[in-house]
């Protein structure tokens, strides 16, 4: 099994369930730190490009949760490989800037920034986006985001197609020449994983790698034929089991319905959602996991195959104890489909801090307004429960009536009697039966602003 490390073809010689990391720092590649291991702090970051028709695209990715069974047949991008005879303009920035102390992080924040001038869909104003999943310990936050922006002007690649792009970098000096060949040696190469399916199934293994030091028999789900991306049929919008947290939250389609893009800002930080996938999310099955409360909100379906057979079912039953599913033995999570008409939408999540950490409880809502009448009610809570709640009792109540405060107040009686929190790390099972209550209160009064809800 082969791929390009840097300028140069190489052989994996180590378990493909184990750390891209681990692999990397032993054959002599130290600008690539560990530190967390975790995917949380950005040292350890790398470039990952993929063939797509004719031309490599590439990813940040955090490369400490990055299994090897994932580089095959693609090229890999350490500080190494960046660093040329002179400094690139993003690290003339960062020294410009006194934006280095210690020096531990500052290869992970020159490959965020590298990685951020080749993303696919480019917005300029999201620089500082680009290094929220990146720590520096010493704490010099001011000068990174002074060199971030002062990169941000200079670097103007924001009317360039792909390809232009490249080649303008290369001319600018923030990466090397050699990426200009990059594409022929992945067609020379031409591998590709096969898979018996028999073993333990991974996507993004953002979670996996985490938990244990390597994955045994690992089956990579990418070889399966199982779609990662996101389209419209039938009067439905289709996700695909293997489309990453951050494709959703940049969708066309899903946007035109609610404001994911911005919903999802507080999910995790961008290299996570890079590689998280959407069905890896919904089948770890967590009661707080902020993809799977969003997706019960909004009513959602589940499909799942095994084989050549498909079956779908609502979102709401495959839950079926604290990490049980409806889910036969060889089956996978297909993809996830809701419907592509509008509908007033809301998601709430409070956590111990905005962005970057797991909620203390999550809700979202959706329905249908007509007059004066909400329909269709969909309503969910995480972290107060053994599996994501689906509030079937509240969701039903609401449903047909004219919201108003006693309807609010009537709701969140019967939303209390749904739930049964847990005092944990997180907060005390009162103080979740209390934001579960001013949660569902924000729904109401972020959709009905002019209504005063008298509690």
């Amino acid at each position: 099994m082969k791929f390009v490390l840097n300028n140069k073809i190489e052989e994996i010689d180590a378990p493909l369930g184990s750390s891209t990391l681990d692999f990397l720092r032993k054959k002599g590649f130290t600008g690539v730190k560990e530190a967390c291991h975790e995917g949380e702090c950005g040292a350890c970051m790398i470039l990952l490009g993929e063939m797509e028709e004719s031309t490599v695209k590439y990813k940040a990715v955090t490369s400490c949760i990055l299994p090897l069974g994932e580089i095959i047949g693609k090229h890999v991008v350490t500080i190494e490989g960046i660093n040329q005879e002179k400094l690139t303009p993003i690290q003339e920035a960062i020294v410009e800037e006194g934006a280095s102390q210690c020096g531990f992080c500052t290869p992970g924040f020159v490959m965020s920034l590298t990685g951020f001038f080749l993303n696919e869909i480019f917005v300029k104003e999201d620089i500082l986006t680009a290094i929220e999943g990146n720590l520096c310990r010493c704490g010099t936050y001011a000068a990174i985001k002074r060199a971030a922006e002062k990169i941000a002007e200079k670097i103007k690649v924001e009317d360039l197609n792909y390809s232009a792009r490249v080649n303008y970098l290369i001319e600018l000096g923030v990466i090397p020449e050699y990426f200009k060949n990059i594409h022929e040696k992945l067609e020379k190469l031409n591998e590709k994983l096969e898979s018996n399916g028999k073993g333990t199934n991974v996507a993004g293994a953002t979670d996996l790698l985490v938990q244990r030091e390597k994955i045994e028999k690992p089956v990579f789900l990418s070889q399966l034929q199982i779609r990662n991306d996101i389209w419209e049929e039938d009067g439905y919008i289709y996700i695909g089991a293997l489309a990453s947290m951050e494709d959703i939250r940049l969708s066309e389609e899903l946007n035109e319905l609610f404001d994911i893009k911005n919903d999802l800002r507080v999910v995790s930080a961008l290299p996570i959602r890079i590689r998280a996938t959407l069905g890896g999310n919904l089948v770890n099955a967590s009661p707080i996991g902020d993809l799977t409360i969003y997706f019960l909100g909004l009513g959602a379906e589940i499909s799942l195959r095994k084989g050549e057979k498909s079956r779908i079912l609502p979102l709401k039953d495959f839950y079926k104890g604290y990490k049980q599913m409806d889910l036969e033995e060889g089956e996978v999570v297909e993809s996830l489909r809701i419907k592509s008409k509008k509908r007033f939408f809301n998601f709430e999540k409070v956590a111990m801090r905005k962005y970057v950490d797991i909620a203390s409880v999550n809700s979202a809502i959706s329905f249908e307004k007509e007059e004066n009448k909400i329909k269709n009610v969909h309503l969910s809570v995480g972290g107060v429960a053994p599996v994501p709640k689906y509030l079937e009792k509240t969701s039903n109540f609401l449903n047909d009536k004219e919201v108003n405060s006693e309807v609010v107040r009537e709701a969140l009686e019967i939303a209390d009697s749904e739930i049964s929190p847990i005092s944990d790390v997180r907060g005390s099972a009162k103080y979740k039966r209390l934001l579960v209550r001013q949660l569902i209160i924000a729904h109401f009064m972020t959709l009905f602003p002019e209504m005063e809800v008298k509690l």
